[in-house]
């Protein structure tokens, strides 16, 4: 009788076992460095240590109204239609708010050389209150359907160089 107890028990454990094993996600190809995400022909690539290069709107304001040579933005969308890279610069405020200035270009006639169309503020967030320092949650519109909402984390410290990003939605 004992030996149907401990057969019975090795079959449930496999059984249980091979159901965890088939509920959990396919393993995805993810770059430590940077969060992907595509939707309708569109990219979104996020640094996952995003640099804060500004620390007042005064700053932000004079960069993002003039072109400047090709660097790596912390928050870049590239659009399939029309075509164009939009670039998100970062500033925190010593408030804790933070402004997130975009940069429009164009593609090049001569190929990967990008123009530049325009810049403006887009938008600005007021830190979230959380016990360990200051939280943002911001949406981008990928595409018609899709809006990815990524969450940026720092120490309520100021002058900021960096803050930290992660999705739920990265791929």
């Amino acid at each position: 009788m004992s030996r149907w107890i401990v057969l019975i028990a090795i079959s449930l454990a496999l059984l249980v076992s091979a159901r965890a094993e088939s509920q959990l996600p396919p393993p995805l190809a993810v770059d430590r460095a940077i969060i992907r995400v595509n939707a309708g022909g569109n990219e979104l690539r996020a640094l996952r240590d995003a640099p804060v290069a500004f620390s007042s709107l005064e700053q932000i304001v004079a960069s993002i109204s003039r072109a400047t040579v090709p660097h790596a933005a912390p928050l870049t969308i590239v659009r399939a239609s029309p075509p164009e890279e939009i670039d998100y610069l970062l500033c925190v405020t010593s408030g804790g708010t933070l402004v997130v200035g975009e940069r429009f270009h164009a593609p090049g006639a001569d190929g990967p050389l990008r123009l530049f169309v325009r810049g403006e503020i887009s938008r600005s967030y007021p830190s979230l209150s959380v016990p360990d320092g200051w939280l943002w949650l911001v949406d981008i519109p990928l595409s018609r359907e899709v809006r990815v909402t990524l969450q940026l984390r720092a120490p309520a410290r100021w002058p900021l160089e960096a803050v930290a990003v992660t999705t739920d939605f990265s791929q």
